[in-house]
């Protein structure tokens, strides 16, 4: 038998290389770079089999949730600040140190061992990271975290978040309600669908889901939504590939209601990529009416159509066009689904934990105000302007709203919206008629979302 540190099995490296560890890997460090995880980790399955993209999925999610304690750890025993290693480097060793601190079916020696080896070939600094690694396994009790004294750094270590973040809800919730608010954004999100009624029923939805393997959970406050807790395959099942159901946060589907749209009423959905509420405004409309799926990003375009046709929702157009500039004719109701600085979906998005600062809340006003003014004078008198976000900053939110009313004293108005929700979701809406599911209820997304009635 061959020796395995033979030379002649050194001409073939990619043998042995991990390969499902060195593709997480390779999509952490360019998510560093800017790219987008979900696109990487869709691109991961069409690669490899389920169980290791599986595998990938959770190796990437896991660190990117975990980032700021792992590198906390990772830095008590290395001689430099792993920030300053090269990006091969540091991913490689996150990579490790989440096994090893957060992953118990992996042996110590197969973490160990598939990092050093990838450092043979990435960053080529696998002593450092083979020294490292081990250190940290054998003194893992005795790595010491923030203390009491200085909560918002506690926070932000133990539950990896942006310091800043951190500062901005403990000054506004408090250290306890943010503390659990963050262990709640560290578990990953549920998976929710919404039943689309124009072909079937939830009860009868949830039958079918059932009948191939599925575990089905009804939602508490959507009264179309279900959790999906195990399935298949969401592709292969039946009811998918009949246009049974939309993948959609309850949040989301509770944005929709608050429009209350009716049969026969055109409307606007101003941002609507990739279709989610205008198809189900146009499920709630019965079919009947008229929904424009407007949106500025003509490569999306592509996939709104395609839900509207797998959904049936046949009164949805989408069209081509800036929210902020869009002129074309007056609507009985508008959706403005503003783009913001998604804090509220960081248990979604973890990476946006770590590329997003003050700067995204800031540079993102402008075009949320005028899209918000440019909209309202679509809306026929009488009409109502929803307007929502999945950020949780007032600055994107009631400050937007405020400083619109403001500037139109007397010709809007905030109207009530709870008479249009699920009595279950009615005290997600505060006094001053502001809907929020973060941070009341953390284990939906956090949206936002105001009924707006022109007078």
């Amino acid at each position: 038998m061959k020796n395995p540190n033979s030379p002649s099995n050194e001409a073939k490296p990619q043998a042995r290389k991990d390969r499902p560890r060195e593709k997480a890997i390779d999509v952490l460090r360019r998510v560093e770079e800017g790219a987008f995880t979900d696109a990487l980790l869709d691109e991961a399955r069409s690669e490899f089999e389920p169980r290791d993209s599986a595998f990938i999925t959770e190796l990437v999610y896991g660190i990117l949730r975990n980032r700021g304690r792992i590198d906390w750890a990772l830095n008590q025993f290395s001689s430099q600040p792993i920030e300053k290693t090269d990006a091969w480097t540091r991913n490689i060793l996150r990579l490790g140190a989440y096994q090893l601190l957060f992953l118990d079916k992996v042996p110590v020696s197969a973490a160990l061992n598939t990092s050093t080896e990838l450092a043979k070939y990435h960053g080529k600094k696998h002593g450092y990271v083979n020294g490292l690694l081990r250190n940290l396994d054998r003194n893992r009790e005795a790595i010491r975290y923030p203390g009491p004294e200085d909560a918002v750094k506690r926070l932000a270590v133990l539950y990896s978040h942006p310091g800043w973040l951190v500062t901005r809800w403990v000054d506004r919730y408090g250290a306890e309600k943010t503390e659990a608010l963050l262990a709640a954004n560290n578990h990953p999100a549920l998976l929710i669908i919404r039943t689309n009624t124009l072909k079937t029923g939830r009860e009868r939805l949830k039958a079918s889901l059932e009948s191939e393997g599925a575990i089905i959970h009804e939602t508490g406050y959507s009264p179309v939504g279900l959790q999906i807790v195990s399935s298949p395959g969401l592709k292969t099942l039946t009811s998918f590939q009949e246009g049974w159901f939309m993948v959609q946060d309850e949040a989301a589907q509770l944005v929709s209601m608050l429009l209350a749209p009716k049969p026969g009423e055109t409307i606007l959905d101003a941002c609507a990529a990739p279709g989610g509420k205008a198809t189900h405004l146009a499920e709630l409309m019965g079919n009947q009416g008229a929904v424009v799926a407007l949106d500025a990003d003509a490569g999306r375009m592509e996939k709104i159509q395609q839900n509207i046709q797998r959904l049936g929702t046949t009164i949805v157009t989408p069209v081509k066009g800036d929210a902020a500039r869009y002129r074309e004719g007056l609507f009985d109701k508008v959706l403005v689904d503003a783009p913001c600085s998604g804090l509220g979906v960081l248990r979604r998005h973890p990476d946006g934990r770590w590329s997003k600062t003050m700067k995204t809340i800031r540079e993102r006003l402008p075009l949320q105000r005028a899209i918000l003014e440019n909209c309202a004078g679509l809306l026929k008198p009488g009409g109502a302007l929803v307007y929502s976000t999945c950020t949780t900053e007032p600055e994107e939110n009631e400050d937007v709203v405020n400083a619109f009313l403001a500037t139109h004293e007397g010709e809007f108005r905030i109207d009530d919206p709870r008479p249009y929700l699920p009595p279950a979701a009615a005290r997600l809406v505060d006094e001053q008629g502001f809907f929020r599911s973060f941070p009341d209820e953390p284990v939906m997304d956090g949206f936002f979302g105001v009924r707006l009635v022109r007078k």
